[in-house]
């Protein structure tokens, strides 16, 4: 049985770096947008541009962002953080990699999805310009859980609606509701995270744990009864797949708000790996 414990850790290694890398981040939002871009029927055409764009990008934004923690006055003390502060030289060479397939890429996708992406990245520069450079840090971190969940959604979502000549509205419904369970899950992580950290700049310590708690139920409320309204009034059997999805992943998301998942932060891991649940609609 030695050698099964070996594979194990093994395994187990290369997931955990994997998860420090938002490699399942990453992994999620590909899928996804391949999902917005099938609907509503499933027949949709899936480009191998955007989708690839897609998790560039998610993947870049992740790993730039925790390079720039590193760099500030009081670096932030985490596994994740200090593998990346390990491997930053590697990881600059990966992310120049990545810029030159991207561009590559932009060879393969319509201008309006090339315009919304120059939006997006001028957008998000901003936020990264005033969190790191400017004396609104601190308050304007308020805000980081739903631009995150905007930006994400629109970068997923909106540069696969925006290339689809007549959009179905059960797209745009599953948009914002796709929209409310990145929310849900950004949110969940900070409320986790106010229960070790009693001072900071989050929507769960300027709101109170039991405020977000409040509304983390109401978010996985509306996002189901709204799924099942999808299901009901949709005549599209993908959409009816997608809705059920939709309703699982928030509800997955829900029950993991509980103390036995703050362990080594496993809650992070697991709430990443909800977005995997799309898998079976590809």
């Amino acid at each position: 049985m030695t050698w099964l414990k070996n594979v194990a850790f093994i395994i187990s290694y290369y997931l955990k770096r994997a998860h420090w890398l938002s490699l399942d981040v990453a992994a999620g939002a590909t899928i996804t947008h391949g999902v917005a871009l099938r609907l509503p029927d499933g027949h949709g055409n899936v480009g191998w541009a955007s989708t690839l764009l897609v998790g560039i990008a998610v993947f870049a934004i992740y790993v730039v962002d925790r390079l720039l923690d590193n760099r500030k006055p009081t670096p932030i003390d985490t596994p994740r953080h200090r593998f990346h502060a390990r491997y930053e030289p590697i990881l600059l060479k990966v992310l120049a990699g990545l810029a030159f397939v991207g561009l590559i890429c932009l060879f393969w996708i319509p201008s309006k999805m090339i315009f919304l992406g120059i939006g997006l990245a001028f957008l998000v520069g901003i936020y990264l310009f005033v969190v790191f450079k400017t004396s609104l840090t601190d308050s304007f971190q308020l805000f980081k859980e739903p631009f995150v969940a905007i930006i994400y959604t629109a970068g997923i979502w909106g540069t696969a609606l925006i290339s689809i000549p007549n959009t179905a509205w059960e797209s745009n419904v599953f948009m914002v509701l796709f929209g409310l369970v990145a929310f849900q899950n950004l949110l969940l992580f900070s409320w986790f995270e106010s229960f070790d950290i009693e001072e900071g700049y989050s929507l769960a310590i300027a709101w109170g744990t039991e405020t977000v708690s409040q509304v983390l139920t109401w978010l996985v409320t509306i996002v189901v009864i709204s799924a099942l309204g999808v299901l009901v009034f949709t005549s599209y059997r993908y959409c009816v797949r997608t809705a059920l999805t939709i309703a699982v992943m928030s509800v997955c998301m829900h029950l993991l708000k509980r103390p036995s998942v703050q362990a080594d932060e496993r809650y992070r891991w697991m709430g990443d790996g909800i977005f995997l649940f799309t898998l079976w609609l590809i």
